[in-house]
């Protein structure tokens, strides 16, 4: 058994949740047998992924068993729990989303796929948690864990291939670099099979040997790479990995690669399980720290000084004696935005605002709100257009963060529900927090067009 990590994490929810419920695979041949879901919900998946703003909205990999490894459901379920808390420690199962789909080979092997938002629900700040961070700290975490779940399942050691090809990203995962490799890899082979049989004992040995026998000219030779160029080749390639190393010994290469892959000794099983302890304890005391959870949550101001901009008002102290004109069309716009926003959140049906702006307690509350803006600035300018535009901008971007974190909730809801009704009315109310996000997008989009328009205006001016 062995943990792979996957690059990818940029995509929508609905892209790696396709793939793993897929009947077909990456190459689109049928699976063996159709995908089968051990843990989590893929729809609420999906939405956890979808909330998230940033870049980086996800984690996806696999844990692969051998052909000869056959887990039962019983040992699967019992991997997932350890992989669960050992990566997510300090968490409890509804302060984080993840998903576990089961896919098996022709040949009999399987791969249990997962999936991890890059989401905590712990802190109500849904902060980022990234169950696979950068460092070697964490290499080393997933090391340890695999050598101990190995060794309880009793299945063989994981060991590297002292003699394998490193390729690039490049090579391995674009169709150009993948036609490219091809010969690499067949000129590699030919390198260790004359290796095991003793006609090659250092590195100078193997450069003279593919010179005489292949033809193949060495333009560089690296501490860690040698740089090979074939005939009528337009330039050279680097071939990297432990065979094309200054120094390495031949033999012991040899050796390692014959070896089986062995089972741990009592004292090795003791050695990993204490550093596995101590880097979950370790990834416990940052997960608590960094989640901790908050009663009340105080949002930022648009300036980030802590300055509140609450569903009703906005906030207008980021700075003094700034000119703040509101003009009817962005006031009506935000005030609708904002007014969607209440209903959604208190669980009310969303009416019809196409004409709210009208209504005499609207115009009164905007006018109010325009009264206190002038006072505030004191005077007027003729950059006033490009102050209310601006404002507006601020104004859609408040009432979509106070609606990304109900949304987050509503998330947190569905996790969290225990029947059928319960999860079918937070799945409807996260429908429409979803739903009047997009809307709100979309007025920030026009929004900023007019801050644009406004900014031209005054520069002509």
């Amino acid at each position: 058994m062995i943990v792979r990590v996957f690059s990818s994490g940029t995509s929508r929810g609905e892209s790696p949740v396709n793939y793993l419920l897929s009947k077909t695979d990456h190459t689109g041949q049928q699976r063996g047998a159709e995908p089968e879901v051990l843990a989590g919900q893929p729809s609420t998946t999906v939405d956890c992924i979808n909330s998230i703003v940033r870049k980086h909205k996800y984690v996806s990999g696999a844990i692969a068993f051998k052909d000869n490894e056959r887990p039962t459901n019983d040992q699967l379920h019992a991997v997932i729990r350890a992989f669960k808390a050992t990566m997510c420690p300090g968490l409890e199962a509804h302060e984080f989303n993840s998903l576990f789909v089961l896919h098996r080979e022709k040949n009999g092997g399987c791969h249990l796929h997962f999936l991890f938002p890059i989401l905590e629900m712990r802190s109500g700040r849904f902060k980022q948690m990234n169950m696979h961070p950068p460092g070697e700290t964490n290499l080393k975490l997933y090391e340890a864990f695999t050598q101990l779940m190995n060794h309880e399942l009793g299945y063989e050691q994981v060991q590297a291939d002292p003699l394998k090809l490193a390729l690039s990203d490049f090579e391995r995962r674009t169709s150009r670099g993948k036609a490219e490799h091809k010969d690499k890899l067949y000129l590699h082979k030919k390198l260790t099979r004359a290796l095991r049989h003793g006609d090659i004992t250092n590195r100078d040995q193997l450069c003279e040997f593919l010179a005489d026998h292949y033809g193949v000219e060495v333009t560089r030779k690296g501490a860690d790479y040698v740089s090979l160029k074939f005939p009528g080749a337009a330039k050279a390639r680097r071939f990297r990995g432990p065979l094309y190393e200054q120094g390495s010994d031949y033999r012991q290469l040899v050796r390692a690669a014959s070896a089986d892959n062995p089972k741990l000794t009592e004292m090795q099983v003791q050695q990993v399980r204490q550093t596995l302890t101590g880097l979950v304890h370790k990834r416990r005391m940052f997960n608590e720290a960094a989640f901790e959870p908050r009663s009340m949550l105080a949002p930022r101001g648009r300036g980030g000084h802590g300055g509140r901009a609450g569903l009703h008002g906005t906030n207008n102290n980021n700075k003094e004696n700034r000119t703040m004109k509101s003009s009817n069309t962005n006031t009506r716009t935000v005030v609708q935005d904002v007014r969607i926003v209440s209903e959604v959140r208190a669980e009310k049906t969303v009416a019809d605002v196409s004409g709210m702006s009208d209504t005499k307690g609207d115009k009164a509350a905007v006018t109010n709100n325009i009264q206190k803006v002038r006072r505030s600035a004191g005077t007027t300018t003729d950059n006033a257009p490009q102050h209310s535009a601006m404002d507006a901008v601020h104004d859609v971007e408040a009432a979509i963060n106070s609606l990304q974190g109900d949304i987050n909730a509503a998330i947190t809801d569905v996790g969290r529900a225990t029947t059928p009704e319960q999860r079918s009315n937070a799945e409807r109310r996260l429908a429409k927090l979803m739903e009047q996000k997009r809307r709100l997008e979309v007025q920030l989009g026009m929004a900023k067009m007019r801050q644009v328009n406004a900014v031209s205006a005054t520069k002509r001016m």
